[in-house]
C-alpha cells in the first residue's frame, strides 16, 4: 500500500508523518516547492503538548513533491501501479477548487481511493461527479493539530478519525474492505486511530455541528477550544448556536441525539490547547471557512424554508474581519 497527502497544514503534516512512521511508503505534496523542498530534507516533526524542546522527526519512508508534481510521470516518489493507494485530502474546503480537481483528475487512476477531510459540506458530491474513476471518502477527524513551521506540528490533542463511502455507499467488496483494513491498521500504528463506518453522513453532520459552534466563537474572541467553556456567557453563546443549528437539522430530516451536546463539550476539553482551524486563518490574515460551515448551515435552512440568523450573524462577523475581501 502506498499513502499520498495533498496539503502540507498541521493536519496534512501529522497524517503524512504518521503515514511515514508506521513504515508505509508516502508522498506529501504542498503547495510550495519551498515547503516540498524542506521536508524532503529535513522530514517532518511531530511535538506533543508541554514537549520541552523538539519532537519525534520523521524521515524515513517519505517524499515530499509540490502539488504540480501530483500524477507527473517521472516524478520522485511517484506510485508504481502495483498495490492500494490511498489520496488523503487535507486541505481546505476553499481551496478544494477547479485547479485543484483538475489536478486530482489527471494523476488519479482507476481503482484508487480518495480520503476528504474537509470540513463542511458539499464538496464530496463535486469531487466524486469529478473523479468516478475513484472511490471518494467522506472523513471526519477530532485529531487537533497546529502548523508551528513548513516541517512541523504540533499533535495539539488525541482524538481520531472515521470514514466511509457518502450516500449509502458501502464497503462490500473485498477489495474495497481490504484496502480500508490496511489503511486502519497502518494509522493505528502511528497512534492515529481511523475506522470505517457505513453511517459517515451522520458524523459530517455532526462534525459540522461541532465546527460551526467551535470555529466561529474561538475565532472572534481569539481563545483555544478550552477557553470557551470558562465562563457563562461564552456557553450561553455556544448553547443558543447550537440549539440553532439542531433545529435547522430537524427540518432537514437530521436527527440530533441529545448526547451530542455534551460531546461538543467533550471536544472542547479533549482539544483544550487546540486553536482552532479559523482561528488560525483569522490570527493570519487568511481567508476562512466560515461559508462552508456556518454559511453551509444557513443555506441548508433556507432550502428547508427556515432561518438560521446567528449563523448567518456569525458568518458576516468572521468574513467582516477582511473588509477589502470581496
Amino acid at each position: 500500500m502506498r499513502i499520498e497527502v495533498i496539503g502540507g497544514g498541521a493536519l496534512g503534516l501529522l497524517f503524512a508523518a504518521g503515514a511515514a512512521s508506521a513504515a508505509t511508503p508516502t508522498v506529501l505534496y504542498t503547495r510550495t516547492g519551498e515547503q516540498a523542498a524542506i521536508i524532503a530534507r529535513e522530514g517532518i516533526e511531530v511535538r506533543s503538548p508541554g514537549e520541552a524542546g523538539t519532537g519525534r522527526r520523521i524521515r524515513r519512508n517519505l517524499h515530499a513533491r509540490p502539488i504540480e508534481a501530483f500524477g507527473v510521470s517521472g516524478a520522485e516518489g511517484r506510485p508504481t501501479d502495483d498495490g492500494d493507494r490511498w489520496i488523503v485530502l487535507t486541505v481546505k474546503q476553499k481551496d478544494v477548487d477547479d485547479v485543484l480537481i483538475a489536478t486530482l483528475a489527471r494523476g488519479i487512476r482507476p481503482g484508487d481511493r480518495l480520503l476528504c477531510l474537509q470540513n463542511g459540506i458539499g464538496h464530496i458530491e463535486r469531487l466524486a461527479a469529478a473523479l468516478p474513476q475513484a472511490d471518494v471518502y467522506a472523513a471526519i477527524t477530532t485529531e487537533g493539530a497546529r502548523r508551528l513551521g513548513p516541517d512541523v506540528a504540533l499533535h495539539a490533542g488525541q482524538g481520531s478519525t472515521s470514514f466511509g463511502l457518502p450516500q449509502g455507499g458501502e464497503s462490500s467488496t473485498p477489495g474495497r474492505i481490504g484496502a480500508e483494513k490496511k489503511l486502519t491498521d497502518t494509522f493505528a500504528a502511528a497512534g492515529l486511530p481511523l475506522s470505517a463506518s457505513n453511517d459517515i453522513q451522520t458524523a459530517i453532520y455532526r462534525k459540522l455541528l461541532m465546527n460551526a459552534v467551535i470555529n466561529p466563537l474561538t475565532a472572534l474572541w481569539h481563545v483555544e477550544n478550552g477557553a470557551l467553556l470558562e465562563s457563562a456567557d461564552r456557553l450561553a453563546a455556544m448553547k443558543a448556536l447550537f440549539d440553532e443549528t439542531v433545529a435547522v437539522y430537524a427540518s432537514a430530516g437530521v436527527v440530533v441525539p441529545p448526547e451530542w451536546w455534551d460531546e461538543l463539550l467533550g471536544v472542547c476539553r479533549a482539544t483544550s490547547r487546540n486553536r482552532s482551524s479559523m482561528l488560525e486563518d483569522v490570527s493570519h490574515g487568511r481567508e476562512t471557512e466560515a461559508k462552508w460551515i456556518g454559511g453551509g448551515i444557513a443555506a441548508l435552512a433556507r432550502r428547508c424554508g427556515t432561518a438560521a440568523p446567528l449563523n448567518e450573524m456569525l458568518l458576516r462577523l468572521i468574513e467582516g474581519i477582511r473588509p477589502d475581501k470581496r
